[in-house]
């Protein structure tokens, strides 16, 4: 399988959206292939290779791939994978989901996992609307790509539904209570019974999304058993020790519910957090549940297999 020919940099951005209907503003990273070389090398406090900031465009119309972090992150979160794929020939946006980020903690919003999809649709519309980018993005080639709460909000745009009502009574169940434990807000137990299920939209599913993929997705608890179509073209990868978002209820659970989904899964003793950036040695010593692997995983391995499937996957159904 060719994917699109390497490009020897990669451009960054940031650019901020409003969705003022709903009261929440999208900052938002951008990565594009450039010819640009004034590289300068990242300042965040992660194992990265250099982009080129403020980088002039290439003129060409490239597939638009939209990344949704998991709970508590941000638009950087999956800079590697976001670097890669911009270095193959996508366009890459990433926004930071309103009060769900590291610095803009709203308990409530931690919760509320329907407002995740409909960012990402609103986002995909800003894009295609805005002059200094539409050009730039072949509209009928759109893909996302989700990691935990986000691998859920992925999987919502290609028409996956959460059972509200389900998804709190599976959240008080004992067996079930450390799912909803995360370590970047605590006990999310409280906030889950609160949820209005009445708010939640019937249908999230947005057809511009031609493929969909998810890393390690969480809320799988609140899947029914029943089989559920889909439009798009879904890839599910999930770790083989998540002990966060494990296997049986929510990647495979989300493989088995949706139909004609590819599904895989990472080597054994892989965790949740193995998809996040690597940190460096300050990170790995001070905040050791998102940086460090156990000693048989070397994470720099496990993203050069995550991005050629990915990769793969989308050269196969986004073309």
């Amino acid at each position: 399988m060719i994917y699109h020919t390497p490009f020897t940099n990669v451009g960054e951005r940031q650019v901020t959206y409003t969705d003022y209907s709903r009261g929440r503003t999208l900052r938002s990273q951008i990565w594009y292939p450039t010819a640009d070389t004034n590289i300068k090398d990242t300042q965040l406090p992660f194992v990265l290779p250099p982009t080129v900031k403020d980088a002039k465009f290439i003129q060409k119309k490239y597939p638009l791939v939209v990344l949704s972090h998991g709970t508590g992150g941000n638009r950087y979160s999956l800079s590697w994978l976001a670097i890669e794929l911009a270095k193959n020939g996508y366009f890459v946006i990433a926004p930071d989901h309103w009060g769900n980020t590291i610095d803009n903690k709203i308990p409530e919003n931690f919760v509320r996992y329907w407002d995740r999809p409909l960012d990402m649709s609103f986002l995909v519309s800003s894009l295609l609307k805005d002059p200094v980018y539409h050009s730039y993005i072949d509209s009928n080639k759109i893909a996302g790509i989700g990691f935990s709460l986000g691998g859920y909000t992925t999987l919502a745009l290609a028409g996956v539904k959460i059972d509200c009502d389900k998804l709190k009574i599976k959240a008080s169940i004992v067996k079930n209570r450390q799912q909803f434990v995360v370590p970047e807000l605590g006990d999310l137990q409280e906030l889950i019974q609160k949820i209005p299920c009445n708010q939640v939209p019937g249908n999230l599913r947005d057809s511009r999304f031609k493929v969909n993929i998810a890393l390690s997705p969480a809320l799988g608890l609140g899947l029914s058993e029943e089989k559920q179509s889909k439009k798009s073209s879904v890839l599910i990868i999930g770790a083989a020790d998540d002990s966060i978002a494990p296997l049986a209820s929510n990647a495979l659970k989300y493989s088995q519910v949706m139909k004609g989904s590819k599904y895989s899964v990472l080597p054994v003793k892989t965790g949740h957090y193995v998809f996040l950036n690597e940190g460096k040695s300050y990170l790995v010593n001070e905040e050791p549940t998102f940086y460090c692997d156990h000693e048989t995983i070397n994470r720099r391995s496990v993203h050069r297999q995550v991005a050629a499937e990915i990769k793969r996957f989308l050269c196969e159904h986004l073309q």
